[in-house]
């Protein structure tokens, strides 16, 4: 069992979260989520003894640990490099063969350079990594940022017959309502847990706003009733019954207002984003004819033909490595074809939002790096910001010292200032918290303009309201 007891961590003098009281144990499936920022990853973090407590403790009592951070590193350079020297002797390599199998790792070679790898088979083989030290505990950032669709899935369904215990952080809804029986949601510094999977937490959530909504009332009711009794009592005539009433009403007031104070509840998210288009329906968006893209040897995909036009809502899927992000830099002009011909329309303009924030100064403050890339001025990029949660205290951090769910919605700040015909996003929601996510779904819905999506949150895509499937896979195109 591993028992957190008022667990506080701080920085700078700023707490981060207050008096955690958590277990982990009996071999349950947890959902860890929260606004991006929060302090979930620092909570594993602690767990583990990669940073340290300000003030509580955790008492891990018969568990091994196994950890798998948001951003996957190797020791090694080669795939059998990372697990042989786990095993205790080379006959034991049959162990490496029954995760192989158990955990569908295709194309397994141990002489393999891990660089090469696709993300999910990095994840794959740290996940054999780490349960080859037989743990009893996962602990488990974003996992599924690194899995196409149909390892999502297979995901789900190994983490279900999994006989340990496991905490997940993830913002992907569908995936959480799979395999959770437990939410914990860290909110102001505090934890709350939920029985039940993501969809019951959604539900008891909102019943427990509306009781602090109720508490918050009949909070402001008494303090004002208090302080129109202290009011009243100051008026008694007679200096000792005066002062004897006086001194029994700020008790009270000290009793029921100051320290059972209640706070009005408000849920901070982004404000909402629109994107405008004078673009009109069925004008020609984009139009590929006959494109093959080779990387050496390598073909990743040929005789691909097909058009966008104006009002579309496209989503591209296919499994890791088949040459998505490969397609929506041709049309961006960050790749060429090796043949065929790739033509966009006249006078559009197009957006596009990267899976991976390289764009991105980490030396730069905030403030400065938007208002180069926007060209903003400051006075209206201070309110702008503020919108997307940076107040006038974070605009002045480095971009390098922002969460990856942080910098992903900075990014976005950047990517939604300006107005576009058509949108291409690449995994948008990798590294966003679930709230921003809403946000950004019901913008994408109002969007009138063209929009192609890749993305493995199968919620999202259903929230966004796609009306055309394009399925990549083998290298071949298909309408669905």
């Amino acid at each position: 069992m591993i028992i957190g007891k008022n667990v506080s961590k701080t920085y700078v003098g700023e707490p981060l979260f207050t008096d955690l009281n958590f277990k982990i144990g009996n071999n349950r499936k947890v959902a860890l989520v929260g606004r991006n920022g929060c302090g979930k990853s620092t909570l594993f973090k602690l767990i583990v003894g990669e940073e340290d407590l300000t003030s509580g403790n955790i008492e891990i009592t018969e568990e091994t640990i196994g950890y798998i951070p948001q951003e996957i590193k190797f020791d090694a350079e080669l795939v059998g490099e990372c697990l042989e020297p786990k095993l205790e002797n080379e006959w034991d390599s049959y162990i490496i063969d029954i995760l192989v199998n158990d955990l569908r790792f295709s194309n397994y070679d141990p002489y393999q350079k891990i660089e090469t790898l696709s993300e999910g088979q990095k994840l794959k083989l740290k996940l054999m990594e780490i349960l080859l030290d037989d743990p009893t505990v996962l602990l488990i950032d974003e996992p599924t940022n690194h899995l196409d669709i149909e390892g999502i899935i297979w995901f789900e369904d190994y983490l279900k017959s999994l006989e340990k215990s496991v905490v997940m952080i993830s913002h992907d809804r569908e995936f959480l309502n799979s395999t959770v029986d437990e939410v914990w949601e860290m909110e102001r510094g505090k934890m709350l847990t939920f029985v039940g999977n993501y969809d019951n937490y959604k539900s008891e959530k909102l019943k427990l706003i509306d009781k602090w909504d109720e508490e918050y009332v009949l909070f402001l009711k008494r303090k004002a009733k208090l302080e129109r009794l202290l009011h009243c009592v100051r008026k008694i005539e007679g200096g000792k019954a005066r002062g004897k009433a006086v001194r029994a009403t700020k008790k009270r007031i000290e009793r029921e207002v100051v320290k059972d104070k209640k706070e009005k509840y408000e849920n901070k998210r982004i404000s909402s984003v629109k994107f405008n288009t004078d673009i009109t329906s069925q004008k020609l968006m984009v139009r590929m004819e006959n494109v093959e893209k080779l990387f050496g040897d390598n073909v990743v995909f040929q005789d691909l033909s097909f058009e966008i036009r104006a009002g579309e809502k496209i989503w591209l899927f296919g499994p890791n490595g088949v040459g998505k992000t490969t397609l929506v830099k041709m049309i961006v002009g960050e790749e060429k074809p090796t043949s065929g011909e790739v033509k966009i329309g006249n006078s559009i303009e197009i957006g596009y939002f990267a899976q991976k924030q390289t764009h991105l100064d980490l030396n730069k403050n905030i403030l400065e790096h938007f208002t180069d890339e926007t060209h903003c001025p400051n006075q209206k990029a201070y309110g702008y910001l503020k919108r997307f949660l940076f107040d006038k205290d974070s605009i002045q951090l480095k971009v390098q010292n922002l969460s990856p769910g942080e910098r992903a919605r900075f990014a976005f700040a950047i990517f939604a200032h300006n107005d576009y015909d058509m949108l291409i996003l690449d995994e948008p929601t990798n590294h966003l918290d679930i709230e921003t996510k809403e946000v950004i779904e019901e913008s994408l819905k109002e969007y009138k303009g063209t929009l192609l999506l890749v993305s493995h949150d199968r919620f999202f895509v259903e929230r966004v309201g796609v009306n055309k499937r394009l399925n990549l896979s083998s290298g071949r195109l298909e309408y669905i």
